[in-house]
């Protein structure tokens, strides 16, 4: 069973994911601003929240996800929101490839590369930013789960990963139980 059709039963059966918290609004506005219309892409969208959340910020966001049914989900809650889409793109089958090189002013994946390719995610998501564009990522960290929930996350070895492309810049923030990596190009 692909990646996509575990997603596809899981927000089938009506579960959802971790709902985006205040705290993280307030992190993402604190330290990006006001959106004023710059392109935003949150890769593993979900059933859309954290891409509304972008989108309350000023963003002009599209969501992404390899769920047809979390896309569909997303696409209905939000409808009529004007500068807010949602597609679905399976980047385990090269869904990235045809989005615009240098495209996007920012990049989100929350809570959603423990569950791909690291190495080539990461290298195609750099090359969709813009110059000085910003990478968030937003992880548990593996060592600090309980036994149950260590496939959810990213092991320091994978953050230090992560931090070793060339970023002009590499910031990182708790937030709760989570981690959130602020990676600039």
């Amino acid at each position: 069973m692909s990646t996509a059709d575990r997603w596809n039963d899981h927000y089938a059966q009506g579960k959802g994911f971790r709902p985006v918290s205040e705290q993280e609004v307030a992190l993402l506005a604190g330290h990006l601003g006001p959106g004023a219309r710059r392109r935003a892409f949150d890769l593993g969208c979900g059933t859309g929240e954290y891409a509304a959340a972008l989108h309350g910020l000023g963003f002009a966001t599209t969501g992404a996800d390899s769920s047809k049914v979390a896309v569909t989900t997303a696409q209905d809650r939000h409808q009529g929101c004007d500068g807010l889409d949602f597609q679905l793109l399976d980047v385990e089958r090269g869904g990235l490839a045809p989005l615009p090189a240098a495209g996007y002013d920012l990049i989100t994946c929350r809570l959603f590369l423990p569950f791909v390719d690291l190495v080539p995610t990461i290298a195609h998501v750099r090359h969709l930013l813009v110059p000085g564009g910003r990478l968030l990522v937003t992880t548990p960290v593996t060592e600090r789960q309980t036994p149950g929930y260590r496939s959810s996350g990213l092991r320091t070895c994978d953050l230090d990963l992560l931090r070793s492309f060339d970023w002009a810049a590499v910031a990182q923030y708790p937030l709760d139980d989570l981690l959130c990596l602020a990676l600039t190009r």
